[in-house]
């Protein structure tokens, strides 16, 4: 029998024991010219036709190349994910721990094999989300719970991960579409590791952080027992692999030698001498937002021919500034001052300015011939055809520049320009920054990179450090009033941690009365006493189990008109005032049975519920809930990207809802590996699912159910009432 070795954290007893084992010896990789080419496409995306490589249990794999070279595509091959959950034709020899990869794809699993799985923790890399439960602590524990690790130990585990990413205790609690690129890398990182894999695969595992959790990243991954696949640009952190390989349009090449950042000539887009202006472009001053809570009020002021960098560490909140100048989020104290300038804004995550169309079809006629020779100078000019969603991030992240720049703004801010890049595509971005800012343009990058300060010239350069310490999603607060309807779904579906009076009640509980109350309502008479007698138990309920009162308060105003109409129509269709009115309540009804549903909607709690009582498949009851929990993300994505679209477009923008529908349809593949990621497809009978949190039947859901019986007593007793009175 093969040796093994405990994944526990905690000291080890009889129960520990109970958790996974894995192998004490670590997967091996054998690749023999591998070829991918995704569905649709004319050619391979990867090609290593004689080439091979075999990679001893224990050794680190080294990938690096320019941008949109093939680098994820090879890792996204070694996790079983190309020809199983990704489209496509996967050809030649992949062996990892001994799994037939190219087999599986050959037989179109629907996921990684479960072996691999076993063995696996993946970072995916990009500024997206990438998680696939909304709270940050159930997004670690998910992939504890189907590996069957004991309730006891899946706690602490989850706790120690999070700790060790470099991310505050406290931030468990919070969800991760309140992160900042960087914590969301973080905590990805956190999802990854919590398992102790035998297989690590890392996709630019130190993009968007910080020098000292770099380092600290860099650390981790080097002392981890694991056979390592890693992506990145950065070559001297990882100086430790045992086998590198440098990829250039999707082969194998020799690496180039190294590019100093600004070491290529400026573009020829037109520049000017170097500007003295002094001129005021943008300024801020103590602007704050209750969107973001948790970042202090900040101040700035941007000069034409300044190129500001933007400095602080991971989760300080440079993205917030940078929205609050660009006025992407309303503010709620202080002023910002911008006048008849042309600004423009390229988000980290640049796929939410491009969308699914091409370049080409986003510039205006006037901007074409400008366009094209940035995008010449930037190596993408052949890329501007292409939709935006068939290029890796880093030519997105290239393609947004090229856009905004040929509009010849007067005031450019822009979210980490050199995430992800090589060497030689950072230097051609920042010698466009510079250029831009020769030519008088004004300019607020916010980055972690040093190749940036090192490119720019002191004659234009000028670096403010944002105050540290702001961690701007950790902390939940109430959000601002003019979150409208997007903001106020999120927060249904995703609440602020707050303190509850009678605990919070059994998730599973609330979902069964929840339905029981809507459908109470439809069947009940659309009287104020009988839709009354529904609504009431269910506000009670949800103001003592943590639903703020002002939330119910914009809920009730948001319905307002609904219930107005229905009453009116009600009325004009003969309908007594009683009646009406009754209507009118049924929709009260309604809400107020959703707010028990929704507050708070967790997911695995939920699962948990219904795998221990319903005894309900792990992987399919857990997946639609996930994909229920996605909606607050979506919505928050289409505000985002109306705004951002908004500000860089001229005009109305007719195609913005296709992109809209686009964004979502693409979020369900992105979802479904997220989950396939973190095991759902493990647990069976024979080994089922653990539950971080067992689902028990308390006094929350004992008050829950008593004011149900209430409810449907004089719901039917007012309807015994009316028919005695029909009769007499």
């Amino acid at each position: 029998m093969a040796a093994v070795r405990c994944c526990c954290t905690a000291p080890c007893d009889a129960a520990a024991h109970l958790t996974r084992l894995v192998p004490e010896s670590l997967p091996e990789i054998e690749i023999a010219n591998l070829v991918w080419r995704p569905a649709g496409a004319a050619a391979p995306t990867l090609d290593l036709r004689g080439y091979s490589l075999h990679i001893r249990g224990g050794e680190t794999l080294l990938i690096s190349g320019a941008s949109g070279a093939g680098k994820s595509t090879l890792a996204a091959a070694c996790a079983g994910l190309l020809g199983t959950l990704v489209p496509g034709e996967l050809q030649g020899t992949l062996r990892v721990g001994g799994v037939d990869l190219v087999a599986a794809a050959v037989a179109r699993e629907p996921g990684p094999p479960a072996t691999l799985l076993e063995q696996i923790g993946v970072i995916l890399a990009g500024p997206a989300p990438r998680h696939a439960l909304p709270r940050l602590e159930d997004d670690v524990a998910l992939a504890l719970e189907s590996r069957g690790v004991p309730a006891a130990l899946i706690h602490t585990k989850v706790r120690a991960a999070i700790s060790a990413a470099g991310l505050p205790e406290r931030a468990g609690e919070s969800d991760v579409d309140r992160l900042s690129g960087g914590e969301r890398a973080l905590a990805a990182a956190a999802t990854a590791l919590v398992t102790d894999p035998a297989l690590l695969i890392a996709d630019e595992p130190l993009a968007g952080l910080d020098e000292s959790r770099a380092a600290a990243r860099a650390t981790q991954i080097a002392t981890l027992q694991a056979t390592r696949v890693l992506v990145s640009h950065e070559l001297e952190p990882f100086s430790f692999a045992n086998h590198a390989i440098h990829l250039g349009n999707g082969r194998v090449v020799p690496r180039p030698a190294a590019v100093r950042a600004g070491a290529l000539s400026e573009p020829s887009a037109p520049v000017g001498s170097g500007s003295t202006n002094t001129d005021v472009v943008l300024q801020l001053f103590a602007a704050s937002s209750a969107d973001r809570p948790n970042v202090p009020p900040v101040s700035i002021t941007m000069h034409a021919g300044e190129l500001t960098l933007l400095r602080g560490e991971t989760g300080s909140g440079k993205s917030t500034l940078l929205a609050l100048a660009a006025g992407l989020i309303p503010l709620d104290g202080g002023e910002r001052h911008v006048g008849r300038q042309v600004v423009r804004y390229v988000p980290q995550d640049s796929g939410l300015l491009l969308g699914a169309r091409s370049l080409a079809q986003m510039l205006a006629p006037g901007d074409v011939a400008r366009a094209e020779a940035i995008a010449r100078e930037l190596g993408v000019v052949d890329l501007m055809s292409r939709p935006a969603s068939r290029c890796s991030d880093g030519e997105r992240r290239r393609l947004a520049l090229v856009l905004t720049a040929s509009q010849s703004p007067t005031a450019l801010l822009v979210d980490e320009p050199t995430l992800g890049l090589d060497d030689a595509s950072a230097a051609r971005v920042m010698t466009l920054l510079v250029s831009q800012a020769r030519a008088g343009c004004s300019l607020l990058v916010a980055t972690h990179d040093e190749r940036a300060a090192r490119a720019v010239p002191q004659d234009l350069l000028r670096t403010v450090h944002h105050p540290t310490g702001t961690t701007g999603a950790v902390a939940s607060g109430e959000p601002s009033v003019i979150g409208r309807g997007v903001q106020l779904a999120s927060e249904l579906l995703s609440p602020a941690p707050v303190k509850r009076l009678i605990g919070v009640s059994n998730p599973l509980t609330r979902f069964g009365l929840a339905l029981f109350w809507f459908a109470l309502s439809v069947i009940s008479p659309a009287t104020a006493v009988a839709q009354g007698a529904i609504a009431l138990p269910a506000l009670i309920v949800a103001w003592s189990s943590g639903v703020q009162f002002l939330a119910t308060l914009r809920l009730a105003l948001a319905l307002a008109p609904a219930i107005a109409g229905m009453v009116i129509a009600n009325l004009i269709g003969g309908a007594s005032p009683e009646a009406a009115f009754g209507a009118g309540l049924r929709l009260v009804a309604f809400a107020a049975g959703s707010l028990v549903l929704l507050r708070p909607f967790e997911p695995l709690r939920l699962a948990d519920g219904a795998l221990q009582h319903l005894r309900a498949p792990f992987a399919p009851t857990l997946t639609l809930l996930a994909s229920a929990a996605t909606l607050p993300t979506l919505m928050r994505e289409a505000r985002e990207r109306r705004a951002i679209r908004r500000l860089s477009h001229r005009g109305s923008d007719p195609l913005l809802l296709a992109d809209l529908f686009d964004a979502a349809i693409r979020a369900v593949p992105r979802l479904a590996i997220a989950l396939e990621v973190r095991g759902v497809r493990l647990p069976s009978r024979a080994r089922p699912a653990s539950a971080s949190r067992p689902s028990t039947f308390g006094r929350a859901d004992l008050l829950i159910v008593l004011l149900s019986a209430g409810g449907l007593l004089v719901s039917v007793a007012r309807a015994v009432i009316e028919r005695l009175t029909l009769a007499v």
